[in-house]
């Protein structure tokens, strides 16, 4: 996957999270066909979770303006969290004019990002970055879907390993019929989740949760689109 790799210079040194949301790039001629003809950009970057994937930090942003080199960019900015939309409302503030101006608007951020960007200016963006997962980050460079918030979490059960995630059949009660030895069916390179998940209970003595009985997922708790609200105490 392209542009996963290392932190941008925007990213607080020694500050890492310990999840984040894994972007790869689009092809450049790609974003080039949504951009059109329009002679004045905008560019907009993140600083925070696509800076650390090497997909939308400064030195991304700054490729971008370059790929538009004989076009006019307005202006480059690079947001701390564009999938927050006060910050985003707060920083684009200090570009209004150019926004204003701006033919089209490339947004380097994640998908919730670009559409944060665009709720928040009202105008059309293009999103530059292709989003995966929301990753565990095991250093700089490596990053692993571990959950896939399905909203009905058996974790307590399971060593703490979802199998959801990592069985590509995503089992809740054992492993499928398909286990050869102890490795997975379909990735034949990979332990079967459930044969690891079984290992660790036994290894804690907790072999009695490895046979509780775990009910469907109740997808109706992660039909898209969710959301949480708070209500003001």
């Amino acid at each position: 996957m392209e542009g996963a790799g290392c932190a941008d210079t925007h990213v607080r040194p020694g500050v890492m999270r310990g999840a984040m949301i894994v972007t790869s790039k689009k092809d450049p001629q790609q974003v080039k066909a949504y951009a059109g003809n329009a002679k004045r950009l905008v560019i907009i970057g993140c600083s925070e979770c696509a800076a650390v994937c090497r997909t939308g930090g400064s030195e991304q942003v700054k490729e971008m303006a370059e790929l538009f080199a004989d076009r006019e960019v307005l202006a480059t900015i690079s947001i701390e969290s564009p999938c927050d939309k006060r910050i985003t409302a707060r920083d684009l503030k200090r570009i209004d004019e150019e926004i204003a101006g701006a033919d089209a608007v490339i947004a380097l951020t994640c998908g919730s990002g670009v559409q944060a960007i665009a709720e928040v200016t009202g105008r059309e963006i293009i999103a530059a970055l292709d989003t995966h997962f929301l990753g565990m980050v095991e250093r700089l460079g490596k990053f692993y879907e571990r959950c896939s918030h399905c909203g009905s979490c058996i974790l307590n059960d399971t060593a703490g390993i979802c199998p959801v995630t990592r069985c590509p059949k995503s089992m809740r009660n054992g492993p499928c019929e398909g286990i050869q030895d102890t490795k997975c069916e379909v990735f034949t390179d990979r332990e079967c989740v459930w044969h690891t998940i079984y290992e660790k209970l036994k290894e804690r003595g907790q072999l009695e949760r490895f046979t509780v009985y775990h009910e469907p997922v109740d997808w109706s708790k992660c039909m898209s689109p969710r959301e949480e609200l708070w209500e003001r105490s």
